[in-house]
C-alpha cells in the first residue's frame, strides 16, 4: 500500500476512536467526563434522573430547585448535590431550609452511594417511606421539622452505619416497636423529640444497647414511669453525655 494512504488511514481510524470513546464519557456510559487530573465533572445519567424524579412532584415557591434541569447534565453542580470528584456518585444532598412540599419520592433509592441525606425544615407530607431502610449506605439522617405523619417504619433499623439520625418534629409520627433501634450500632446522636413512644415500656434497654451514643433528646415523646431503675442512665456503662428527656411523664427528677 503506498505509504502515504496507509498514513491517512492510520490517523482517520484514530479519530474514530477518540471521538467515540468521548462520546461514551459524555453520555455517562462510565463514572462520568474526566478532566486532565482524573476529576470527574459529571454524575451518572441514571442519578441524574432520579434527582429529576425527586423534583418532579414538589412544590418549590422559592426556587431552590431551579438549577435542576433536564438540560444541565452535570448534577453534581446543583444546588445542595455533592457528589464523589472521582467517581461522580452522589454522596450528599443536603436540602435544609428550601420551603419544598411534597411527598419523598422512591426515586431517592437509586443513589445507591448516598451516605448523607438532609431534607429538615421543609413542609414534606405523608408517610415516611419504607424506601429509607433500604439506604444503607447513610451514616447521616435528618428529616426533622416536617409534616410527615404515620408510624417509623422498622426499615430504618438496616441502615446500621447511621452515626447521626435526628426525626424530632417531623410531624404526627409513632413508633410501634422500638426495637429497631438497636440495631443501629454506630449511633452517636439521636434526637426524636414529639414523636409518641407511649407503647414503649422497654425503652430505656434499647437506648442503652447503644454503645457510642453521645447525645439523646427524646423531649415530649409521651415516655411514662415503667418498672426500670432510671438510674441506670447515670450507672451503666453508656456513653451518653448529653441528656434531654423534658416533657414526659416521668417521675425522677434526674431525667426531667
Amino acid at each position: 500500500m503506498n505509504p502515504c494512504l496507509f498514513l491517512f488511514f492510520s490517523l482517520l481510524l484514530l479519530l474514530i476512536v477518540t471521538t467515540t470513546a468521548s462520546q461514551l464519557v459524555a453520555t455517562g456510559k462510565g463514572g462520568g467526563d474526566a478532566n486532565a487530573n482524573g476529576v470527574v465533572n459529571k454524575c451518572l445519567n441514571k442519578e441524574r434522573l432520579a434527582l429529576l424524579l425527586f423534583k418532579a412532584p414538589l412544590q418549590d415557591p422559592d426556587g431552590s430547585l431551579s438549577t435542576w434541569t433536564a438540560d444541565e447534565r452535570d448534577c453534581c453542580e446543583w444546588s445542595g448535590v455533592t457528589c464523589n470528584n472521582q467517581t461522580g456518585r452522589v454522596t450528599e444532598l443536603d436540602l435544609q431550609y428550601c420551603n419544598l412540599g411534597g411527598e419523598i419520592s422512591n426515586s431517592l433509592l437509586n443513589l445507591s452511594y448516598l451516605n448523607h441525606l438532609d431534607l429538615s425544615q421543609n413542609s414534606f407530607h405523608g408517610n415516611l417511606p419504607t424506601i429509607i431502610g433500604s439506604m444503607t449506605r447513610l451514616s447521616y439522617l435528618n428529616l426533622e421539622f416536617n409534616n410527615l405523619y404515620g408510624t417509623i417504619p422498622p426499615e430504618v433499623g438496616n441502615l446500621t452505619n447511621l452515626q447521626y439520625l435526628f426525626l424530632d418534629s417531623v410531624g404526627r409520627c409513632s413508633v410501634d416497636n422500638l426495637e429497631w433501634l438497636s440495631h443501629l450500632s454506630h449511633l452517636q446522636s439521636l434526637r426524636m423529640d414529639g414523636i409518641s413512644l407511649a407503647k414503649q415500656n422497654h425503652w430505656v434497654d434499647v437506648i442503652l444497647s447503644l454503645r457510642k451514643l453521645s447525645f439523646l433528646s427524646l423531649d415530649g415523646c409521651e415516655l411514662s414511669r415503667v418498672m426500670y431503675p432510671y438510674y441506670s442512665f447515670l450507672n451503666s456503662s453508656s456513653s451518653i453525655d448529653n441528656l434531654s428527656l423534658q416533657n414526659n411523664n416521668l417521675t425522677s427528677s434526674m431525667y426531667l
